[in-house]
């Protein structure tokens, strides 16, 4: 069994997680920035403290440097506890002045160059500091120069706070962004997906049979798979048509073989003529079979060579002059030496065959079919002295199943087969009466063709 699926639902779920990821990236990306701007201005504040701890200091006696124990900076160096202590080391990493707030007096001294400040992350009994480290050089008075290391520490609760804020107002945002965005993408699915539903929605129809075919007005997009779509309904349908048509047609076509033969049986003709009646019609069958079956899979063959008539005709009315022998029907030809049309041998006896046995059924007694060519036109008359047709109804005549007297035997098949081969090669039917059986009279009018 298929699985099916539907096309706007992974297009909007594969579009979600490129956003989602889109999201979480960007997310990653400003938060980091955001961090990193937060640090920088951490540094230049930090920077900033140094310098003015570095301006409270002198060298005493004894070359001791001397800072004094609340110096005017930041009052925050004076408060015990404060979050924000300075610390500063000689040489020797030995501690030589601490500001009251210093909590912690052990602290690691990074390696570093004198006159470079630097800024590290650092954690004390699980709490977390910026830590700042430089290193200056005072020289004496005698020329001797001294380091010493300032370290400034800043606890990063108060840090971390406005990452913390920043986060979660920067993932609401992103979150109401996508939100946004995944519902402006649905909206624009289900409207681009329209013509799509739409297409869906009329198969449906087609296959219950509540319609015939699908709308004409999509976008130029599927507009070329909706026409052929709907080509191939329509050749589908005509496909199942021809065959159906072919059928009937088939079993219409086979009467006057299989009369033929029936004819010759019950007239007790002799063995060596009924052999030879038999062979003629079964050969004709076949002809038959394979001729309808050749119309059911590619219609009329249009492209056929020229044929003689006289002699396709010939045996179309020997046959036919057995069949109504009872009815004591004569059958006239008047046909024109070499003359030929341009149409296949099975057309040609189809539309003749069934115009000379409808001619057959309605005639008293006689039956004429004429040939000629004028004005470079060829002219098939089949004349009878029936009662002829008339003209209110002769438009009616050549459509499928219908009959002017159901007392007459027939299906009301062969007018309509004549005329879809006629329109096939362009030709024309004419039905008039006759002037000279005063019957109906069918003229079969091929243009362009020279005898």
């Amino acid at each position: 069994m298929i699985k099916s699926y539907s096309l706007q639902k992974r297009l909007l779920l594969n579009t979600s997680l490129v956003l989602v990821f889109f999201m979480v990236a960007m997310s990653v990306v400003l938060l980091n920035a955001y961090k990193s701007g937060i640090q920088q201005a951490t540094f230049e504040r930090l920077t900033a403290q140094f310098y003015g701890l570095l301006s409270a200091a002198d060298l005493h006696e004894k070359d001791q440097l001397f800072i004094p124990e609340e110096p005017q900076v930041d009052q925050r160096f004076n408060q015990y506890a404060s979050g924000l202590s300075a610390l500063v080391f000689d040489e020797t990493e030995t501690l030589v002045w601490n500001s009251v707030s210093a909590q912690e007096t052990e602290v690691k001294l990074p390696l570093s160059l004198p006159g470079e400040p630097t800024l590290y992350d650092i954690e004390i009994k699980q709490d977390q500091y910026f830590q700042f480290h430089f290193v200056t050089e005072w020289e004496s008075e005698q020329g001797d120069v001294a380091l010493y290391h300032f370290v400034i520490l800043e606890n990063k609760r108060a840090f971390n706070q406005v990452v913390e804020a920043y986060r979660n107002k920067l993932l609401m945002w992103l979150g109401i962004l996508a939100a946004s965005l995944l519902l402006v993408m649905f909206l624009v699915l289900r409207w681009t997906f329209k013509p799509i539903r739409k297409m869906s929605q009329e198969l449906s129809l087609v296959k219950q049979g509540l319609a015939d075919k699908l709308d004409e007005a999509y976008p130029r997009e599927i507009q070329l798979l909706t026409e052929s779509i709907n080509r191939f309904i329509s050749n589908e349908r005509e496909q199942s048509k021809r065959y159906k048509e072919t059928l009937a047609n088939l079993a219409h076509s086979l009467k006057t073989p299989l009369a033929v033969m029936q004819s010759a049986l019950q007239n007790r003709v002799g063995e060596d003529e009924l052999m030879r009646i038999s062979s003629e019609q079964l050969e004709r069958m076949n002809q038959i079979v394979g001729y309808q079956l050749q119309r059911a899979t590619a219609g009329p063959k249009v492209m056929a060579q020229r044929i003689e008539v006289e002699a396709a005709i010939e045996k179309l009315v020997a046959g036919l002059q057995k069949v109504y022998a009872d009815k004591g029907i004569n059958i006239t030809s008047k046909l024109e030496k070499g003359l030929s049309v341009t149409l296949s041998e099975g057309d040609l006896y189809e539309v003749c065959g069934n115009l000379l046995d409808n001619a057959c059924k309605w005639a008293k007694s006689q039956v004429l079919i004429s040939t000629q060519s004028k004005d470079h036109k060829t002219f098939i008359a089949i004349e009878d002295d029936g009662p002829g047709i008339p003209q209110l109804v002769q438009d009616a005549v050549l459509s499928r199943g219908k009959r002017l007297d159901e007392t007459v035997e027939g299906q009301g098949i062969g007018m309509s087969v004549v005329k879809e081969i006629m329109e096939a090669y362009k030709a024309k039917i004419e039905i008039k009466k006759s002037a000279t059986l005063g019957g109906a009279q069918i003229n079969l009018v091929f243009k362009g063709l020279k005898p």
